[in-house]
């Protein structure tokens, strides 16, 4: 037996109330005999001893009723069907989840997976009664933010049934596990039951616990149904991935793509035919030749053939799972650069700027559009206003200047930094480089012995600066291309450091030019001024090509997060320039998705932040600022690519170590979880796992029972006295 209200059973302590009552008038009188009455001595021992019976009897009534009323509201049930007649089963709490998940859109001889879901749920719904709770709901809404179902009858569920249909969204039954909880754990029925309807897909049991989440998944005293039905043949290829590898990205260059596509199935692929498309338009295709369980990463190329957010995807041929056949991925080739260019004086700048403007490497031809400032005015500058930065000497910026610009690159800006002459005693170059994280060169500046040089030592011609720099004509060996060297006589002894990166060294192992990953930005250090006094670099063949493409790849930006999943909450981080109030901005998406956003943050770098609604599709969505706003003109800003997860490409069953691993994972006792393969009845299996009767009721009646009889034993002494003095 077992009770759903436990703690009303210490309301048994009342029934020792009774028992002490009725010790207490057992207590012992003085007697005191007068010989009139002495006659009634043999009447009076008769006559005590049925009040003495009928007084052991109401005590046992009393004390009976007591225990029955306190029972009845413990709420007592017993296990087991008996099928006693007039006996109805005991009230259920009941969570139906249907898995929506893509891959139950695989379809084999008796149709698709999703079909035979909703065939198996119509069944157990006829096992509902008017006193059950009865919750449906679609695997994919059983994610963090979203709201809980609301309980339904019978003919409720069957309409929520009826507009079911397989989703974009993948959620791990493990976190819908943790999703329902609250309804379970509110329950005080007997029977609390979770219903899993799905393909046993492997993947769909993996445990993904939040960070902090010190419950546990499941319920104590819960039971769960995990019924499945594979399809019959799990052969499937899906795209796992596919990006732009191409880091410096413009409209005059071809840009790399690469991808992976995984076979899942036992059979080889011969042929299968990959395209890629930007912008709606095939600009790619190749036929792939992909062995058993294998995977292959065909790499194509493309030049985009406008500036802008290019949306790009990556598809295959149809086969049994076609929702992993398509990956969406962004390309955002710069429209134009705002660079910055800044120095002690208009004499620093002067080389630099002469090099911008050549325009002899055409990546960044028609695109720049440049300004030039002291350093003593960066301080009041509009620097998230700027793609990218180039500071030809700073040992003289201040460190509130310092601040600003690190904060600048630590939220997507690029830094290109020459070195300087440094102000006397006031600032160093170690102030900026401190504050940016680079390590600090101990030494200051270091200048050669009169008549030495340092020239350059080895590069990294695999580094992004240098992709598609130097071309290897067609049928002939590769070989590392020669640079002509300066001849350098100070120089900053930069050191790349645990994060940085050496792109060209000096003959003395210090870096000429290394890369440094800043939070979300990028910083380039060139040990060097931009002028003459420290080296000849400026007047070399390399300078110009080099610094166009240290601009074009500090401009180049990283994907917002890489890619999504449906179901994700879409995020865009942007950093914004001439914004005003009366600035209005929409994400728009696939099958037309359309919101209308407002900046959820603004730091003091320009960077804002914004926050839409759950992408439920796959597919390229846009944030862009509205025509209607200050600038007259709809500008894209950012987008970001949402795909399917790749987990759901792998069609195969789980097993019966993945169900011990995902049951011991969850934290489910082995008597609690029930499972139905094809095959099994459900509704019989759910009718021998469920508890039996609530015996509340009886209590009740037995209490009532008990009260007639003391009412009827409480009255009888009096009857009998008034006999007994009626002449």
């Amino acid at each position: 037996m077992t009770f759903l209200n436990p703690l009303l059973l210490f309301g048994l302590a009342a029934a020792t109330i009774p028992v002490l009552l009725h010790l207490l008038n057992l207590r012992k009188l003085r007697t005191v005999e007068f010989s009139s009455v002495r006659f009634l001595k043999d009447l009076q021992k008769s006559s005590m001893r049925r009040i003495r019976i009928r007084q052991i009897l109401l005590l046992i009534v009393r004390t009976l009723l007591i225990v029955a009323i306190v029972t009845a509201f413990a709420r007592p049930t017993l296990r087991g069907s008996f099928g006693t007649p007039g006996v109805t089963a005991a009230a259920s709490t009941m969570v139906v989840v249907v898995d929506d998940s893509p891959s139950m859109a695989v379809r084999d001889d008796r149709g698709n997976a999703f079909a035979r879901a909703q065939q198996i749920v119509a069944q157990i719904l006829t096992l509902a009664t008017e006193r059950d709770k009865l919750f449906v709901a679609p695997l994919s809404e059983l994610r963090p933010g979203v709201a809980l179902p609301s309980p339904r009858t019978a003919e409720g569920a069957r309409s929520v049934l009826e507009h079911m249909a397989v989703s974009a969204v993948s959620v791990g039954i493990p976190e819908a596990l943790r999703s329902v909880r609250p309804l379970l754990a509110g329950s005080t029925d007997a029977n609390r039951e979770v219903v899993v309807i799905t393909d046993g897909q492997a993947t769909q049991l993996r445990q993904e616990t939040p960070r902090g989440d010190s419950t546990g998944t499941f319920v104590s005293g819960a039971r769960l149904f995990f019924m499945s039905s594979p399809p019959l043949h799990g052969d499937n290829a899906g795209i796992l991935h596919a990006e732009v590898v191409t880091r410096i990205i413009s409209d005059k260059k071809p840009l790399r793509v690469r991808g992976q596509i995984e076979n899942f199935g036992g059979q080889p692929l011969h042929g299968m035919l990959a395209t890629l498309s930007c912008d709606g338009a095939r600009v790619a295709q190749r036929s792939l030749d992909i062995a058993p369980w294998s995977s292959a990463v065909p790499e194509f190329a493309f030049t985009a053939k406008r500036r802008g957010i290019l949306g790009c995807a990556l598809q295959t041929e149809d086969d049994a799972l076609d929702a992993d056949n398509t990956w969406y991925f962004v390309v955002d080739v710069p429209e134009s650069i705002s660079l910055l260019l800044s120095g002690p004086d208009g004499g620093a700048t002067h080389l630099a700027s002469i090099a911008l403007g050549l325009g002899n490497d055409s990546l960044l031809a028609g695109t720049i559009h440049l300004q030039t400032m002291t350093n003593t005015q960066l301080a009041s500058a509009d620097l998230p206003s700027f793609d990218v930065i180039v500071l030809c000497g700073y040992g003289d910026v201040t460190e509130p200047v310092a601040d600003r610009l690190a904060r600048y690159a630590r939220e997507g800006g690029g830094l290109l930094l020459f070195g300087g002459t440094e102000g006397g005693r006031g600032p160093s170059h170690t102030l900026l480089l401190g504050k940016l994280g680079i390590p600090s060169p101990g030494a200051g500046i270091v200048v050669e012995a009169a008549g030495t040089f340092l020239s350059f030592g080895k590069i990294d011609f695999a580094h992004p600066i240098f992709d598609g720099m130097f071309e290897t004509p067609a049928g002939k060996v590769y070989r590392e291309p020669e640079i002509e060297s300066p001849r350098v006589t100070r120089h900053i002894p930069l050191r790349a450091g645990a994060l940085g990166t050496t792109i060209i060294a000096l003959s003395n192992g210090d870096a000429f030019l290394a890369d440094y990953p800043i939070g979300t930005g990028r910083v380039l250090a060139c040990a060097v001024e931009a002028g003459t006094s420290w080296s000849d670099f400026p007047v070399k063949g390399i300078f110009a090509p080099l610094l166009h493409r240290a601009v074009a790849y500090l401009r180049t930006r990283p994907g917002a997060a890489g890619t999504l999943h449906p179901g994700d909450p879409l995020r865009f981080s942007t950093r914004l320039s001439h914004m005003t109030e009366r600035d209005t901005y929409t994400i728009s998406g696939p099958d037309g998705f359309s919101e209308r956003v407002a900046p959820s943050s603004i730091d003091p770098t320009g960077m804002a932040s914004f926050a839409g609604d759950a992408a439920m599709t796959p597919g390229v969505y846009t944030l862009s600022r509205d025509a209607q706003g200050s600038h007259g003109a709809a500008a894209e800003l950012q987008a970001i690519a949402v795909n399917m997860d790749p987990a759901e490409s792998d069609l195969r069953s789980a097993s019966d170590a993945d169900l011990e691993k995902f049951r011991l994972a969850c934290g489910i006792p082995s008597e609690e979880l029930r499972t139905v393969g094809p095959g099994e009845a459900p509704v019989e299996t759910i009718q021998r796992a469920r508890f039996g009767v609530e015996l509340w009721r009886y209590f009740l009646v037995l209490a009532v029972i008990l009260v007639l009889a003391e009412m009827a034993l409480a009255r009888s002494p009096r009857q009998a006295v008034q006999g007994a003095h009626t002449p």
